[in-house]
């Protein structure tokens, strides 16, 4: 700006040249601030693309009243010198000078002609353009040229945007990605805050996953691409897919002239390759990876054009940090969220159906147990037939084939039984049968039966007795190894699961339970962001294996780790996709109920609204997190005292200890912890993992400690000195519920306090979920009319006082103060008026719009 004013002072016009985005609009208007600051009148004309053919658009920017005279080129320079011949400096600004249009063009000209009027303009970097140029060499000008942004102006202009810092990478991110143009710069910057690509770290901004490319973006980069033709978007893609590429090649390829074209719109840059020949490549980078992004999604037919050419982007498959790995899981996962999963559904279940019909006839030709095996393990997790399942249970032919063969087959019978013709007894003589007549698959049978029993409802105490020695091998694939690790699961012993895992010999149908076990044990023992990324690896194999079973189980696995940082959205697309796919058979039909009610947890809806989606009569709890009703229960309840929670939630949690499901009731414990905090709940929770070792919750389980006492200092202090960990999402809940716990047990004061100290730790930690919209009663809703008049009252009056008012006995008031103290789970008379007072909706039990106020 400075050398724009002094070129002005000595009577120069002044050329400002620049990319479009590169700030050169913003440069004149702050030069024509200052110059009418200083006194000077300055006639400022804008121009734009879309009024190009609008005769005498410019001119009429200006804002001059043209309507006594007839509007023509000759009479509008009439009018114009007039005004300038008074006294003062004048000046001409004209923004954009390539788009004026013809009119107003020709009135610059002629009025320049007469007096040497300076003359500010803006105009594009491109080559020359004789429609634009003409009239610019009536008078001595000088040119002011807008390079690209550097280093250190990316790194200003962060601190400037965002208000903090950020450190080297992503500096060098947003300088790379712009090409150093100022327009690309701010609008990666805000839109990379905006789709959490940059989060707050400490206060400084860091990479949050590789890239910088988001939806927000997609807007921008269009406008750059505007006006382009057919072919020429067409050579983009191109580019955009075979990377920096020879120019003579790309000449035969696209053309000379698009190539050209391309180029003079500033969408090709070009560089001198190693061997000193010209490589061409899409510009700026931003728009190479829009355009990368969306053929590689959806253009499948220009992308097998060029296959043979296609260079696989740097990076794509880059093992990240552990710090990473969550952000990166996102990366993958949202770009899957925006892509046509409709159709890639419809694909997998045509070509499972295909798989199952091919296995199906084969049977039908040779019902031999391996035939049936087949079609059995194709119905382990695709949507069952019933009446084949049941031709091939009734009619195969299972007194030959292989020992492995036999069990498996045995073992989907016995299941059948069990969960779809809900005959137990029937289920367990099947395996008593298969365990007398094939001696050397006793131990696999009693395996199977313990299963059976676990499923059922419990798992006692002496089951490990019960199994065989982990050191003795079964046949291949045997069954013992997954039955052990499910059950050290259940009991929350990761590590042993694992044990029971790596004792297993074999590639047998059973060892289909691995990834899923692996994967739990990693949740279990706190490493989400791992089992996360495990998941959607094992998911995204599953998609091309066509195995639903595994689809479902390691989509359920990434749903709970999602949900445990507050991924809602994520969480439900997820289960959303195993739902699509209907529901499945055999073994995780049960995991597909346990997402159906996870996917209503932050809806929190009652259990008779998910109708027939679920098990129309769920057990309370289950051996893993959404297989029981309590946990959905506790979010879709509300209750009427923050102690009233503490009980419920309690009992939910022992229940699950009482029939040796500890992951579960640690999973219940954490999520009601968040809910709504409660000492009871947290001693449990605490003893849980006390008890198995498990460190990885220290810090949550400590701020509840300092949320529930309300130990305000205790509490900010524990929040200034956090550690970011996995956690990070639930002590924003957990700090939320204590909020909602003060608000209850009538302490406005306290819970004030408490939502501070979470708005700073939420600022901090940019937390990316979002807060479960757990609601409570309000305040007392359950007093009555009398308990509520007495309450308002018992702060400020005797029991005498009060009972001369209401015209009863002490004794009376006595007691509606003692149930309105119990009721509200408050511990003084102050408290509970406090409490009536300050509640926001009537609450007179059986007397609807009776408010404390009219009380």
């Amino acid at each position: 700006m400075n050398s724009v004013l002094d070129y002005v002072a000595k009577g120069l016009g002044v050329r400002i040249v620049g990319a479009p985005g590169s700030g050169r609009s913003t440069l004149l208007k702050n030069v024509v601030a200052k110059l009418e600051e200083d006194g000077a009148t300055v006639y400022t004309m804008f121009a734009a693309p879309a009024l190009a053919a609008v005769p005498f658009a410019g001119i009429l920017s200006l804002g001059l009243d043209l309507r006594s005279r007839t509007i023509g080129i000759l009479g509008i320079v009439d009018l114009l010198s007039v005004q300038m011949a008074r006294t003062g400096v004048h000046l001409i600004a004209i923004d954009d000078l390539e788009n004026l249009d013809r009119e107003s063009s020709a009135v610059v000209d002629v009025l320049r002609s007469r007096s040497n009027v300076p003359l500010i303009t803006t105009m594009n970097d491109r080559p020359f353009q004789a429609k634009s140029s003409g009239h610019l060499v009536s008078i001595p000008e000088a040119t002011v040229s807008l390079t690209p942004l550097g280093y250190e102006q990316i790194s200003k202009l962060i601190m400037n945007t965002l208000g903090h810092p950020a450190d080297v990478n992503v500096v060098a991110g947003i300088l790379n990605k712009s090409g150093g143009n100022l327009r690309l710069a701010v609008r990666i910057i805000e839109t990379s805050v905006l789709s959490e690509r940059l989060i707050l770290k400490d206060g400084r901004w860091c990479m949050n996953g590789t890239k910088l490319m988001n939806e927000h973006l997609h807007g921008t980069v269009e406008a750059l691409l505007q006006g382009l033709r057919p072919e020429e978007v067409r050579a983009l893609n191109k580019m955009s897919l075979l990377g920096p590429s020879p120019v003579d090649r790309l000449v035969a390829a696209v053309g000379e002239e698009v190539l050209d074209t391309l180029e003079y719109n500033g969408l090709i840059s070009v560089i001198e390759g190693p061997d000193h020949n010209l490589l061409a490549a899409v510009f700026p980078p931003i728009v190479d990876d829009y355009l990368r992004a969306h053929t590689l999604s959806s253009r499948r037919i220009l992308q097998s054009a060029v296959t043979d050419h296609v260079v696989e982007e740097p990076g794509d498959h880059h093992v990240q940090a552990a710090d990473d790995l969550l952000s990166a899981s996102m990366v993958v996962l949202r770009a899957e969220m925006g892509s046509n999963h409709a159709a890639a559904t419809r694909y997998f279940q045509q070509r499972l159906h295909s798989l199952e019909e091919q296995h199906y006839q084969a049977w039908e030709r040779d019902r031999s147990l391996s035939n049936a095996v087949a079609v059995l393990n194709v119905y382990w997790g695709a949507p069952t037939n019933p009446h084949r399942i049941q031709e091939v249970l009734r009619r195969t032919d299972s007194d030959r084939g292989e020992t492995t063969d036999l069990f498996f087959f045995t073992m989907s019978l016995a299941w059948w039984q069990f969960s779809r013709e809900k005959n137990l007894p029937g289920a367990i003589a099947t395996m008593h049968a298969l365990s007398s007549s094939q001696p050397e698959l006793r131990h696999e049978a009693e395996a199977f039966l313990m299963f059976l029993a676990t499923s059922n409802g419990r798992i006692s105490s002496h089951q490990d007795q019960q199994l065989p020695d982990p050191t003795v091998q079964g046949p291949d694939g045997s069954i013992i190894p997954a039955v052990r690790g499910l059950l050290e699961l259940y009991r929350l012993n990761p590590q042993g699961a694992l044990g029971a895992l790596d004792s297993a010999v074999g590639t047998g149908n059973c060892r289909r339970f691995d990834s899923f076990i692996r994967g739990m044990a990693m949740l279990s023992s706190g490493r989400e962001e791992e089992a996360l990324v495990m998941a959607l690896d094992c998911r995204e194999k599953a998609l091309q294996d066509v195995d639903q079973f595994a689809f479902v189980s390691q989509s359920y696995i990434a749903a709970l780790s999602l949900l445990h940082h507050g991924l809602f959205d994520e969480a439900e697309y997820l289960m959303g996709r195993a739902f699509s796919l209907g529901k499945p058979g055999f073994l995780v039909d049960s995991l597909h109920s346990a997402m159906l009610r996870l996917s209503s947890l932050r809806d929190a809806v009652p259990r008779s609204a998910l109708g027939a989606t679920s098990e129309a009569h769920g057990r309370d709890i289950g051996p893993v997190p959404g297989i029981g009703t309590g946990l959905h229960d506790l979010a879709a309840s509300r209750p009427a005292s923050a102690k009233a929670f503490d009980e419920r939630a309690s009992r939910s949690i022992e229940r699950s200890l009482q029939h040796g499901f500890i992951f579960e009731a640690m999973h219940t414990g954490l999520f009601a912890l968040g809910l709504l905090p409660g000492p009871r709940i947290r001693g449990l929770v605490g003893k849980i993992l006390e008890d198995r070792g498990i460190t990885v919750h220290h810090q949550l389980l400590t701020i509840a400690d300092a949320a529930i006492e309300m130990d305000l200092p205790r509490l900010r202090h524990l929040l200034d000195t956090y550690v970011l960990d996995g956690d990070t999402f639930q002590v924003s809940m957990v700090l939320r519920g204590a909020e909602q716990r003060c608000q209850l047990s009538g302490e406005p004061g306290a819970a004030a306090e408490i939502r501070r100290a979470a708005k700073d730790f939420t600022a901090r930690f940019r937390m990316a979920g979002t807060l479960l919209n757990f609601r409570s009663e309000p305040p007392g809703s359950s007093l009555t009319l009398r308990e509520i008049e007495v309450a308002l009252v018992a702060g400020q009056q005797s029991n005498q006082d009060i009972a001369e008012q209401f015209g009863i006995s002490i004794r009376t008031v006595e007691s509606h103060i003692s149930n309105a103290l119990r009721k509200t789970d408050t511990t003084t008379r102050k408290q509970l008026a406090d409490l009536i007072r300050n509640a926001p909706k009537p609450m007179a039990s059986g007397s609807p719009g009776v408010s404390p106020t009219s009380a």
